[in-house]
């Protein structure tokens, strides 16, 4: 029986671990579980609606050599806790301290628009707005019953829309597991959009949630430091879109002739 099972619906915990024994330095192996107030399923306003989570980080290193593994505790972890959204890939390590997360907005606003595959994660933040859409793809990404009933599609029109032989997509109770290639990608900016999160993309649009609250820390007065304000996240979430332009038009068309020509 989870910890989930055993609680009250209204009942909230929280806990966390980490391999460092600073809780301000970025964790390379850490767990995250928050239980929020549960909600979801009653009558409250949408903007009152809060997601329960687990993040996990883990180092690339060990993926590579535990991935099998990896992905039988993914998927036998999905079928038994049926999740509204799950999704894998890279992105910053938060500190378990509180309020650490503000220096690593600076780390995320430097490194996204050099990375078209890096992911920001901040489910502390995101746990509402989650309730309002779903997230730009990552490598690994459930595609829930709940959220494909909302695009008015079935599952095998799923995966036609998604034919590709780079992309696996695994049937689950709760709806279909979709990994963009054998592994996760970082996608630097000059090779040009890629396609697989693209395609992926295109698909999820008319459920995803622009507006979602990814920042953590945005900026403030006297800030020497560059972070992610409404407008620049906006663009990032729409980064895969086929008239984004982010980081700058002036490199999206460049990487677009560049194409062309080949």
């Amino acid at each position: 029986m989870s910890l989930q099972e055993k609680q009250k619906k209204k009942t909230i915990f929280i806990f966390n671990f980490t391999d460092q024994k600073k809780h301000n330095s970025s964790p390379s192996t850490a767990g995250y579980f928050w239980k929020m107030r549960d909600h979801m399923n009653d009558n409250s306003e949408p903007s009152n609606r809060d997601y329960s989570f687990i993040q996990f980080y883990y180092r690339w290193s060990w993926w590579k050599d535990n991935k099998n593994a990896w992905r039988r505790f993914v998927l036998e972890t999905m079928e038994k806790l049926k999740p509204d959204q799950v999704y894998s890939g890279f992105s910053m390590a938060n500190p378990i301290a509180f309020g650490t997360r503000s220096a690593v907005t600076v780390w995320e606003r430097s490194l996204a628009p050099r990375f078209f595959g890096l992911d920001i994660d901040y489910p502390f933040s995101m746990s509402g707005s989650l309730a309002d859409g779903i997230r730009p793809p990552t490598w690994g990404f459930l595609l829930s019953d709940m959220w494909r009933e909302k695009l008015n599609l079935s599952r095998d029109q799923i995966k036609l829309s998604l034919q590709h032989p780079h992309i696996r997509i695994d049937e689950l109770g709760a709806g279909l597991w979709i990994e963009l290639g054998e592994e996760p990608a970082l996608y630097p900016v000059e090779d040009g959009v890629p396609e697989l999160p693209a395609l992926l993309n295109k698909l999820l649009k008319p459920i995803r949630n622009d507006h979602m609250a990814l920042l953590g820390f945005g900026q403030w007065d006297g800030d020497p430091n560059e972070r992610f304000n409404d407008a620049d996240s906006l663009r990032w979430m729409r980064r895969f879109d086929a008239d984004s332009d982010w980081p700058s038009a002036e490199l999206r068309q460049r990487e677009a002739k560049t194409t062309d020509k080949q």
